[in-house]
């Protein structure tokens, strides 16, 4: 039953969530807590690991974390001064019903954005609720949209990580993973509907979601098989379903005619801050920009022999604050509304950032569990492979389910998301179990790439459900743990619903040779 054992901490921390409604920040101590405590004793991990494996995911976390406090003081400082208002007012000229303007913020501009590095959980519940979205229904477009695309969020970092690291073909395994996309954007933008109204919104809205879910989804495929670089797939692929949507709607006659005009000088002062951050994440995204930025940085931390590599310069929230900076200069807030915007900020950054840095150490003690340390490094303990608790459930996956585990693989990758708090965890961390099943199964190399290439779009479709999201985007609205659990059992079965259907192709597509 070690198995039972090693996925007990995500246990604890859905049923705290569910039934209890306790919020992601708590659950995430909790969580860290019995992690430790069963890979030091059960797992027989040595405690310097474990204390290691702590600091480790905190400092992995370090580019996540920042770039959603980054966001939030972003974010708020743009309600303080009423440049939401001005942005919702805009939107309602390019998507008129709550519906369009779900399916358009959510699917076409969330994809957009989070390419690019900014974390929309941080980002849209304020603009949201600004339209006139309940809280639920900001929090539920904020963490439901742009999940089809989340393999390509932070310019594809999720794809460009694991392929780096294992030495994998960067290419082919963002070819297997867009394969999914066509379908599960479509689910995803019919998904988004329902939470937002139900049935009926779904009668008004399915045209939008079923253009947006097929232009997303088949676009991803298509500038992979051309030959697109992989860090801006995302971003073209957003802005795209962004113009098909705007173009549709106005040519069908959907979009409301008003007498006044558009401020667009309004409009550009008060959306300044994200236009800055797009053009400068734009321009850190070209190679040799980025990879001269990582050369000036030279900051670098080694836990028990692995590094960690900052890369400040590189990363989003270093220009998210720049970007935020600048902009004081457009946006003029008075000396008050920056204190206002800074007090709510320091109160609330808090549960996110717990919640989101908990959880890396959570998958790093799984993943480092069973090692001790040999001259302050680490080497696995001789039972390493029956006692390491990402093989335990590997090969407890491969052994108990056999030829059916090409259905169930993908719900590694929607377990992998939840204990990592992001697909990119789930890719990087979870990698060695599935290869594990896979090897021990006697797929092929192409055979596993279709598998990993399930888990991770079921990792990304998990990023409706994972606490610390979910938590990130409550916060920014000052829901409380109630509001976390109602948008976790509203969207848990749609994400076991949508994980069935991977499931479902993953089968289909090894059988078809895909």
């Amino acid at each position: 039953m070690l198995w039972l054992l090693a996925i007990l901490p995500m246990i604890v921390v859905l049923i705290g969530i569910l039934y209890f409604k306790q919020s992601g920040a708590r659950m995430a101590v909790v969580g860290w807590l019995v992690t430790l405590a069963l890979a030091c004793t059960v797992f027989k991990t040595d405690l310097i690991v474990a204390g290691g494996a702590t600091i480790y995911g905190l400092l992995k976390s370090f580019g996540i974390t920042i770039a959603v406090v980054a966001t939030m003081l972003m974010i708020f400082l743009m309600k303080e001064i009423g440049a939401l208002d001005t942005i919702s007012e805009a939107i309602k000229r390019v998507a008129a019903t709550p519906e369009q303007q779900a399916i358009f913020i959510g699917i076409g501009f969330g994809s957009f954005v989070t390419s690019l590095g900014v974390v929309t959980p941080s980002l849209f519940p304020p603009l949201l609720v600004a339209l006139g979205f309940s809280p639920f229904a900001a929090v539920s477009v904020s963490v439901l949209g742009y999940n089809a695309t989340t393999s390509f969020a932070l310019l594809a970092i999720p794809l460009t990580l694991p392929a780096d690291i294992f030495g994998l073909d960067l290419e082919m395994f963002t070819y297997k993973v867009c394969i999914y996309l066509p379908v599960i954007a479509v689910l995803i933008s019919f998904a988004m509907l329902w939470v937002i109204g139900g049935k009926e919104s779904v009668k008004k809205g399915w045209i939008d979601a079923l253009v947006a879910g097929l232009t997303i989804g088949i676009s991803c495929l298509v500038f992979i098989i051309i030959g697109v670089p992989v860090m801006i797939i995302g971003v073209l692929a957003g802005m795209l379903t962004m113009g098909i949507l705007y173009f549709y709607s106005k040519y069908t006659g959907k979009l409301p005619k008003f007498d006044e005009p558009l401020d667009r000088k309004k409009i550009m002062k008060a959306m300044s801050p994200w236009l800055i951050l797009i053009t400068l994440a734009l321009l850190i995204s070209v190679p040799a920009i980025t990879t001269e930025l990582k050369a000036v940085d030279g900051v670098a931390i080694t836990i028990l022999g692995e590094g960690v590599d900052f890369d400040v310069l590189a990363q989003t929230y270093t220009w998210i604050f720049i970007s935020l900076l600048v902009s004081l200069f457009i946006l003029k807030p008075t000396k008050e509304q920056l204190t206002n915007v800074f007090n709510v900020w320091k109160v609330r950054i808090w549960g996110p950032a717990i919640a989101y840095s908990l959880f890396f150490s959570i998958a790093y003690i799984m993943a480092w569990s069973a090692m001790h340390t040999i001259n302050s490094t680490m080497v696995p303990v001789p039972d390493f492979a029956n006692l390491n608790m990402n093989m335990v459930i590997g090969n407890a996956l491969s052994n108990t389910l056999g030829a059916k585990f090409a259905f169930f693989a993908a719900w590694l990758g929607l377990f992998g998301a939840m204990v990592g708090g992001s697909e990119t965890g789930s890719n990087v961390l979870f990698y060695p179990i599935q290869k594990q099943a896979a090897t021990n199964l006697n797929y092929s190399d192409a055979e596993f790439m279709t598998i990993y290439g399930a888990h991770a779009n079921s990792g990304g479709v998990a990023s409706a459900i994972t606490p610390s999201k979910i938590n990130n985007a409550v916060a920014t609205i000052d829901g409380g743990a109630e509001l976390e659990s109602q948008v976790m059992q509203k969207h848990l079965g749609i994400v076991i619903l949508i994980t069935i259907v991977i499931g479902i192709m993953t089968v289909a597509f090894l059988a078809w040779g895909v």
